[in-house]
């Protein structure tokens, strides 16, 4: 009896390796799906993904996405058609694969990316308190940043670091590079993070002046040419440090950048990242 028991159980632990690798799990026997883009109407953080239809007899497509473009897959909606809408809470990358009843697509399809622009670089700019020759302005750049004088006419800064206070503290603000003292630079708009990985272009944003605290992590700036709005910037890392004697306030950050996006608008979708 106990023989048969054994060969039972090899019987059946063979059958279930065939299910294992039968055509109705994912990496079916489906078309891969073709094509998959970003909809010219994308904007903020409004994703609207498109693809090619297959020819195929399904029932629908599933959407899925990797957040911060690593790690594995996660569903995020279906789709009886060859479009889908996502409201992002973080950038990452989507694909999508067909399905009918159990069976899938043989592969996912392409991967399209909502991912910033991420500079490997940290960055130090200091308040007025400061020695003349350490900057106190910063411009955000596509590919790299540049610190700078902002009380030189010259230097067109995005922002620059202000103290209203006194000297030696850890109170420090950001500034519009277009206000207050050093205003020579560019108009930019500041928002209270919602979340790390997104801003709201319709939300509450600070025109002039922005106060940081020792408590501070991540800073969301709009950008402009001088008046229209040209790309959304996060700043990330924030780290403050005061002294009380040679130097003023320093803040160090990295940054993310959202420029370039074609049609409605520029995306405002981040990496996770906070520190």
């Amino acid at each position: 009896m106990r023989k048969l028991s054994l060969i039972f159980m090899a019987v059946l632990v063979a059958a279930l390796a065939g299910c294992a690798g039968d055509t109705t799990e994912p990496g079916g026997t489906l078309t891969t799906v073709q094509q998959l883009q970003l909809d010219a109407t994308s904007a903020g953080r409004t994703i609207v993904l498109v693809w090619s239809a297959v020819t195929d007899d399904i029932d629908g497509y599933e959407v899925y996405f990797k957040t911060d473009g690593t790690g594995d897959w996660s569903k995020v909606g279906d789709s009886a058609t060859t479009t889908f809408t996502d409201t992002a809470t973080n950038a990452g990358t989507y694909s999508v694969r067909a399905y009918k009843d159990t069976n899938f697509s043989e592969n996912y399809s392409n991967e399209v990316s909502t991912m910033p622009t991420v500079i490997n670089a940290s960055y130090t700019i200091v308040d007025n308190w400061a020695p003349a020759d350490m900057p106190s302005g910063f411009i955000f750049g596509a590919t790299e940043g540049t610190p700078g004088m902002a009380s030189q006419p010259g230097f067109v800064q995005d922002i620059y670091a202000y103290d209203d206070d006194f000297k030696g503290d850890t109170n420090i603000s950001l500034y519009s590079g277009n206000k207050g003292t050093f205003g020579n630079g560019r108009q930019s708009y500041f928002q209270v993070p919602l979340g790390n990985g997104y801003c709201d272009p319709a939300g509450t944003w600070y025109n002039t002046s922005y106060p940081l605290y020792t408590g501070d992590s991540v800073v969301f700036v709009g950008l402009t040419d001088g008046s229209t709005i040209n790309g959304y910037a996060k700043m990330y890392g924030l780290s403050i440090a005061g002294s009380s004697t040679e130097h003023g306030t320093e803040l160090t950050f990295s940054y993310e950048i959202q420029v370039g996006q074609q049609g409605a608008g520029y995306l405002t979708v981040f990496t996770s990242n906070a520190n």
